[in-house]
């Protein structure tokens, strides 16, 4: 069996060493500090996989890495983004919330709503309700709009570059405009298909409601027989037969 060349692990140790500095090695100037071939350090490379014995990359940038030099937010300048920074945001329907950066208004809508289950559901009632009304109402304009009427639903201007000159102030030029529109019957039946959603949401809160108001009723009645219980056993007074009857059939019936 041929011996095994010693410069065969000085190889591996010189590239995971160079590599783990965070420098390129090229296999061609280590094979030519060797004094081996190009092919031979290919091979050692591959057989004795000298990729797993490198050490492990943490997230972000490595050791040595330039990038971010001269760049505000590189570190040692900067954290990074000050807290509560908005520059990516859209529609602020998928933002952030700070407490501590809310306007007085703002604060004061959060702090008024409702979190208790009940005052929660009465406070979407309400919401559904006008909304409700609202939809009803523009069907109701519609409905009464001539049979020829259009609305505008999206408009698509293309423009091209044009030349210089004064005409031409914005440095473009209107080349085509695209419009779609609707009927008045076809915003009705939209309209209308959104009502049915939010009615049929109403309708949900409504259930729930009668739901939380008779399990009130149920444990106001299950704790006036308990009450009737205990004075019995401790013998506070001596309660009517029948005013516990009366009690038991209520509470069987809810």
């Amino acid at each position: 069996m041929p011996k095994r060349s010693s410069s065969r692990d000085t190889a591996k140790a010189e590239y995971v060493a160079r590599c783990a500095k965070g420098e390129k090695v090229n296999l061609r100037k280590l094979a030519d500090e060797l004094g081996v071939t190009y092919q031979t350090v290919r091979n050692w490379k591959t057989l004795d996989k000298w990729d797993s014995a490198l050490p492990k990359k943490k997230r972000g940038g490595q050791p040595g890495n330039k990038n971010s030099a001269g760049h505000k937010n590189a570190a040692g300048s900067h954290p990074g983004a000050p807290r509560g920074n908005k520059n990516a945001e859209k529609d602020g329907a998928y933002s952030a919330v700070f407490f501590d950066m809310l306007s007085d208004e703002e604060r004061e809508f959060v702090d008024q709503t409702p979190l208790g289950s009940r005052e929660a559901l009465e406070h979407e009632m309400k919401i559904l309700k006008f909304r409700e009304h609202k939809i009803m109402s523009k069907i109701a304009e519609y409905e009464k709009a001539p049979e020829d009427s259009l609305y505008i639903t999206s408009l698509l201007d293309m423009r091209v570059p044009a030349g210089r000159g004064e005409a031409k102030k914005d440095g473009a030029a209107q080349n085509m405009g695209m419009y779609s529109k609707d009927s008045a019957f076809s915003r009705v039946l939209k309209l209308q298909e959104a009502l049915y959603k939010v009615q049929g949401r109403i309708a949900k809160i409504a259930d729930s409601l009668r739901t939380i108001e008779e399990n009130k009723e149920r444990m106001e009645l299950e704790r006036q027989r308990l009450d009737i219980m205990r004075m019995r056993a401790t013998g506070a007074i001596d309660v009517d037969p029948q005013e516990e009857a009366d009690i038991d059939d209520e509470a069987i019936h809810e």
